[in-house]
């Protein structure tokens, strides 16, 4: 019980002193360099075909119609009601980066980085401020998650190829403390600034940014609870858009049916992988 004690208040005060942070920065700096090496050996060529062998390779063929079917979904309402042709391509390719991300294919964040450039226009045209916050923040975790995914991917034999998914990982009790008030708090805080700004409903305008902001960070972390917060995210933009623009209502339904597809698929992967029980 001592050496636990001990070992806890050693582990605060290597943080409090900053040495943690330095070795993470340090560790940071390994990884990037060590990526960048990579990079460079493959070239522009090896990393555009490393890319097309992800986006394509690995998939089943109800993966594929479930994937066209989804995607035609989003075209078929263009096509009956041409509201917004933008709107269009970023529902589309919003659709295709979060059934990659089900899938575990870090292809997923090319598409997520067209969508959220669209989205971000979109959401400033529209006036949703809230949402360009968001879609800034999402920016930014295209980076961070590419990164993060690099480092966890599991290569498997497919056929005569080779493919790799990220692995799926169980978030632990401390974690879904640390989920939940960092969702409570950004929640809270945003509600005052759009309160602050004469906002008519700050504090259900920015429920989606609590789910959003947590969600990203646990997706870039490959946890399956991510897909909770999802859901949380997909239900109340649903509300925000409706009425505002047919594509985003459209592209949001669908994300809520493949966050349910999502959380099913990634909880039963991380139960059968003893490793991820150790995250």
């Amino acid at each position: 019980m001592m050496e636990t004690v001990r070992g806890i208040k050693y582990w605060a005060a290597e943080r409090l002193q900053g040495s943690y942070w330095k070795n993470k920065g340090m560790e940071i700096s390994k990884n990037l360099s060590i990526l960048a090496k990579q990079a460079k050996e493959l070239g522009a060529k090896g990393v555009l075909f490393a890319l097309l062998k992800d986006i394509f390779l690995g998939w089943k063929p109800l993966e594929v119609l479930y994937l066209v079917v989804l995607v035609g979904i989003q075209l078929g309402v263009y096509i009956k009601q041409p509201d917004s042709f933008l709107g269009m391509i970023a529902g589309a390719t919003g659709i295709i980066n979060v059934i990659f991300v089900t899938k575990g294919k870090i292809s997923n964040y090319f598409f997520g980085t067209i969508n959220v450039v669209i989205y971000l226009y979109l959401s400033i045209i529209s006036g949703f401020y809230g949402e360009v916050l968001t879609s800034i923040y999402f920016f930014l975790m295209q980076f961070t998650g590419t990164y993060l995914w690099l480092l966890n991917l599991d290569k498997q034999e497919d056929g005569n190829a080779e493919t790799a998914y990220v692995k799926p990982k169980r978030l632990s009790v401390a974690g879904w403390i640390k989920a939940i008030i960092g969702m409570t708090f950004i929640w809270g805080l945003f509600g005052f600034i759009y309160r602050s700004i004469g906002a008519n409903r700050p504090f259900r305008d920015s429920v989606t940014d609590g789910t959003n902001y947590v969600g990203q960070w646990l997706m870039n972390g490959s946890y399956s609870a991510q897909w909770l917060f999802w859901i949380g995210t997909n239900v109340f933009s649903i509300y925000l858009w409706w009425g505002a623009s047919l594509e985003m209502v459209v592209m949001y339904w669908v994300f809520l049916v493949n966050s349910i597809v999502g959380y099913i698929r990634w909880t039963n992967k991380s139960r059968t992988d003893c490793s991820a029980l150790e995250q």
